[in-house]
């Protein structure tokens, strides 16, 4: 798959803009401030429906206007595809400021055309079709937060990669979500009337059901980023300490956590592992009833507060420094080495699962990285057949295509000024 054509309208600061970028890397050139990373923000929100930036779609409208869109053309890649499969399609998505005040907008996906009212059914289609596999990969500024942020950063990252790879873990989370509202429902014990414990259990029971299945592919996915991550900081630094991710939760028995490699979910089959005085189970029954024997410990504590105080929703990873969390112990260049890592890491696995090329989106290559890994960074690319977006204040004297972006406007070719 390649991006053949990018149309922006009202888009931040991009009024009217076409992009047709070249098949390989692409650099996006020019000062800060003049819409450099708006572009590459717009692709990527063709492929997750959010943004890297902002949460507040609203915010990506242009002061003034009612109305944006975003819209791109995608084609079949020849050294993929055999001469009689060539094919493309075109994603479209329209943003309608229907609040200024309280800034809300809503949002009309479409596919070749035809509209999708669902997120869900968007990014099913979009992430399940054999011939589309439309996914990107981004490492900006705001990736620091993986590291320093709060949980919920680091969940909500773990859900849209798996996502991608995966269109029903997308389906099941939706599920889990619903349940997991429903459930807070029932324990807010509005009006003073307490739930019964039939009542709750029967709650309890699909909670626990899709959270143990998002937990197995969590995990799951953990243990095959691992390898991948010590592999290519092998090649960033290979003085640093290894890094690795871990999978926190605090439902899991201490011997489950400390042996969380056994149980993953693999080819959506039961697999059969075995904890310290425990029987043989299959990964998911394991994990439900350890999940649902945590709530039933904390009960009594959650009727108080009104809300599920255990289960995927609360989870989190963090990243390992040889023996030491990287978060408060790694250096600056650490931090880096370990996410440049991590979303290298992310584009090699999305391949091996899915078949597909994903694109790259690195933004702000000046700020980001050292000489030392600008470079190795910027040889990868070149050797990568990936199709690779880049946005820099300097231009890095490297073999691939040059754009200037200045005051909204795109111009391919030398810069003489």
């Amino acid at each position: 798959m390649k991006l053949t054509e990018v149309r922006l309208k009202y888009f931040r600061n991009l009024t009217d803009l076409v992009f047709k970028p070249h098949p390989g890397i692409n650099f996006l050139i020019g000062p800060n401030g003049q819409g450099k990373t708006s572009l590459i923000e717009a692709i990527s929100y063709l492929a997750t429906l959010r943004s890297f930036r902002d949460r507040k779609a609203a915010n990506v409208v242009q002061w003034g206007q009612k109305a944006s869109e975003v819209s791109c053309k995608l084609t079949s890649d020849p050294s993929m595809t055999g001469a009689g499969d060539s094919w493309k399609t075109e994603l479209k998505i329209n943003f309608d400021l229907i609040d200024l005040e309280k800034k809300k907008v809503t949002k009309s996906a479409f596919i070749n055309h035809k509209p999708y009212k669902s997120s869900t059914q968007y990014l099913t289609q979009k992430f399940g079709s054999v011939q589309l596999g439309f996914h990107t990969v981004v490492f900006n500024p705001s990736d620091h937060d993986l590291v320093r942020g709060e949980p919920a950063i680091r969940r909500s990252y773990l859900d849209q990669v798996i996502a991608a790879q995966d269109g029903e873990y997308l389906k099941t989370l939706q599920k889990f979500q619903r349940s997991l509202h429903q459930r807070n429902t029932l324990l807010k014990n509005r009006g003073g009337i307490h739930p019964s414990v039939e009542l709750l259990s029967g709650f309890t029971e699909p909670f626990c059901a899709f959270g143990s299945v998002l937990a197995a592919a969590r995990i799951d996915w953990v243990n095959r980023i691992n390898p991948l991550l010590e592999q290519i900081l092998s090649k960033i630094a290979p003085n640093q300490k290894p890094v690795k991710i871990s999978y926190v939760s605090s439902w899991l028995s201490r011997e489950q956590q400390e042996n969380l490699e056994k149980l993953a979910l693999k080819n959506r089959e039961l697999d059969s592992v075995h904890f310290a005085g425990q029987a043989d189970l299959g990964s998911l029954e394991l994990l439900k009833r350890s999940l649902w024997t945590k709530l039933i410990a904390l009960e009594a504590e959650e009727r108080k507060v009104g809300f599920s105080l255990a289960g995927p929703h609360r989870d989190d990873w963090i990243f390992w420094l040889g023996d030491q969390v990287l978060k408060g112990h790694g250096s600056q260049g650490e931090v880096r080495s370990a996410l440049l890592a991590l979303k290298l890491a992310e584009v090699v696995l999305f391949r091996k699962v899915t078949g597909h090329r994903p694109l790259f989106l690195l933004d702000d290559l000046s700020s980001e990285l050292d000489q030392k890994r600008r470079s190795f960074l910027l040889q990868f690319l070149t050797e990568t057949d990936l199709q690779t977006f880049v946005t820099t204040t300097d231009d890095p004297s490297l073999l691939g295509a040059r754009f200037w972006v200045h005051s909204g406007k795109i111009e391919e070719g030398r810069h003489d000024d």
